[in-house]
């Protein structure tokens, strides 16, 4: 969550309508950030490796896709993927097997590939202030 504080005694002029222009901004920058977590095999948002996929679904990955790493040699589930918004809140459209990577399943540890690092935050936390402080309404 990210929070704002203002201290001051006076008036601060405040563009109310600050969060849909902010949010455009958010968008292309969220979607550039991604891919170098994707390479490195990280999680976007803590840095940690990826969980190593259980016997179970390694083996299946194995008969069917032997010695590759196919989600990163196609790169479709990333090309495919964008962030788009919807009143409040950001949201990825991507391929069917995205939430499975993202969340896991019975047979699949989750390995999160979308979230906001830490290079986003240095870049979107100016982007909101610049649009709350410009003199627009």
């Amino acid at each position: 969550m990210i929070r704002f504080h203002l201290k001051g005694n006076g008036a601060i002029p405040m563009n109310l309508n600050w969060w849909k222009p902010t949010q455009r901004e958010w968008v292309p920058i969220l979607m550039d950030d991604h891919p170098a977590f994707w390479k490195r095999g990280v999680d976007p948002t803590t840095q940690k490796p990826w969980a190593r996929l259980t016997p179970v679904y390694a083996k299946w990955k194995q008969q069917h896709f032997p010695g590759e790493q196919i989600l990163r040699r196609t790169g479709a589930m990333l090309d495919a993927s964008y962030i788009y918004t919807k009143g409040d809140e950001f949201l990825v459209k991507t391929t069917p097997y995205g939430a499975y990577n993202q969340f896991g399943t019975s047979k699949m540890a989750a390995r999160p590939w979308m979230g906001v690092p830490d290079i986003s935050l240095k870049q979107i936390v100016p982007i909101a202030w610049k649009n709350i402080l410009s003199r627009k309404r």
